[in-house]
């Protein structure tokens, strides 16, 4: 018999009660389904902020030592990558040292000293130039905040608590960086930005000396695997296609129609993106909601201020709500649909292979030295390895920005080791049902078999969808 699975805001600001009560009975997402893993509880869910590890609560895996840690991790806090029309949203980036780059002045190769990046948004004037889309200020889209910066500087202190200040295991200072410490970002800035900052916490004053420097790997865009790169790998896009013409999908949709019509009349937008996804939405509202911005109205794009008695605007129940649907969406494409499991495969399983290859190297004493990875992606780096983990519902919430995946090699006195997986702060749970291991130290034998199922043996041949 199927379950009757309501999917509402669990909890509402006070001041606004009884509006947000009738907008969830509105806009509740209700599923006539077998599936009961979709009553996700995300009352106490912020986007805005990760939870980080805590010197506090961390504790080691008993009759161990630790050998090699990766850290996988999205950026801060950021401008949206979504653009809607006519966007009265002021964003500033012209702070003291943004975006500055700096050389060594022992370096021969340098010849401009320092520069600083300005962004330029013309005002808009209705006669030329294309500034009506995208917002005012400084910024440019997908920029990582100040505060983002902040968030990653917080993140590397924490670890550099627990690694450095308290178990010993990482250098005070790092002495050969090259050989201990390896670090990869995807091209994007906001990912590198993010590893600069965490990276200058966990080991600060390193100057700009020759030596000092700390290299910071990326792949081309073509061929980048962090991330579901649709255009190396066809299938992806196929396999989602797919996923979203599904009758659960469908009907989820179908059930919060009201709202995306809603919305989308705000944003003023239209076409796929915004009718099959709730991914621009998420956005658009998210990135305004962490920055205390106003949220969108309709007023704003059909002339300002003198239309504020007919307009319609985005509301905090909104926001909520989206981020419901969002989680809803993104745990049925990425970890419970049928389809799932070679979505994943194509979309972070190259990437799995490369941590796994990575572990296997320091196993076997080829990396000598190396004892800390990171990883600067985003969250669509960091989502989909949790689905790949089978993480729980909670754990399968839409990533906050700089959220942090830990993996943690220890050696037992017995001569076997043991992977530990911590998600922003607490050892990753697994979806019940799907215990294939207790992630607080799962022996690495099991680990492997099962990041196995993941990475792809022929991932060219798999990218051709048939």
């Amino acid at each position: 018999m199927g379950l009757r699975i309501i999917l509402t805001v669990a909890t509402i600001a006070a001041a606004a009660v009884s509006t947000a009560a009738a907008a969830a009975a509105e806009v509740s997402t209700t599923l006539n389904t077998d599936v009961t893993k979709y009553s996700f509880n995300d009352a106490n869910y912020t986007y805005c902020d990760p939870g980080y590890p805590q010197t506090q609560s961390y504790a080691a895996v008993p009759d161990a030592q630790l050998e090699f840690v990766q850290a996988v991790v999205r950026h801060g806090d950021r401008t949206p990558v979504h653009l809607i029309p006519n966007d009265e949203t002021t964003w500033t980036c012209d702070g003291i040292n943004e975006n500055m780059y700096l050389h060594s002045s022992a370096d021969p190769k340098n010849t401009t000293g320092s520069v600083q990046q300005v962004i330029d948004i013309p005002a808009w004037n209705g006669k030329h130039g294309f500034s009506n889309q995208v917002w005012r200020g400084t910024c440019e889209v997908g920029q990582l905040t100040d505060h983002g910066k902040l968030q990653h500087r917080t993140l590397g202190s924490h670890l550099r608590s627990i690694y450095i200040d308290r178990l010993g295991f990482l250098p005070d200072k790092l002495t050969n960086p090259e050989q201990q410490v390896y670090a990869r970002s995807t091209y994007i800035w906001r990912t590198k930005n993010s590893a600069e900052s965490l990276l200058g916490s966990l080991w600060p004053d390193r100057g700009v000396l020759p030596g000092s420097a700390i290299k910071l790997h990326s792949l081309p865009q073509f061929v980048e695997t962090m991330y579901g790169n649709a255009d190396a790998c066809p299938a992806i896009k196929n396999i989602l296609t797919l996923i979203s013409k599904t009758d659960q999908y469908q009907q989820f949709l179908k059930s919060q129609g009201p709202l995306m019509a809603k919305l989308a009349g705000i944003f003023n937008v239209n076409g796929n993106r915004w009718s099959d996804t709730w991914d621009g939405y998420f956005d658009v509202l998210n990135a305004r909601h962490c920055n205390s911005k106003d949220l969108p109205c309709s007023h704003a794009l059909v002339g300002g201020a003198a239309n504020n008695s007919t307009a319609k605007c985005a509301t905090v129940e909104d926001v909520l709500q989206v981020q419901h649907n969002s989680h809803y969406e993104l745990t049925y494409k990425m970890r419970d649909s049928t389809w799932s499991k070679q979505l994943m495969r194509l979309y972070i399983g190259s990437f799995i292979g490369t941590l796994k290859e990575q572990m296997e190297q320091h196993v076997a004493g080829k990396a000598p030295g190396l004892k800390f990875a990171l990883y600067s992606g985003h969250d669509t780096t960091v989502l989909p390895l949790l689905a790949a983990l089978r993480a729980s519902n909670q754990g399968m919430l839409w990533p906050p920005y700089a959220s942090n995946i830990l993996f943690e090699l220890w050696k037992k006195s017995d001569g076997s080791r043991v992977v530990r997986v911590i998600y922003n702060g607490e050892v990753l749970r697994l979806m019940e049902g799907s215990e294939w291991c207790d992630l607080n130290a799962c022996p690495i034998d099991t680990f492997y078999k099962h990041l196995d199922e993941y990475i792809p043996r022929d991932i060219a041949t798999e990218c051709v969808f048939k």
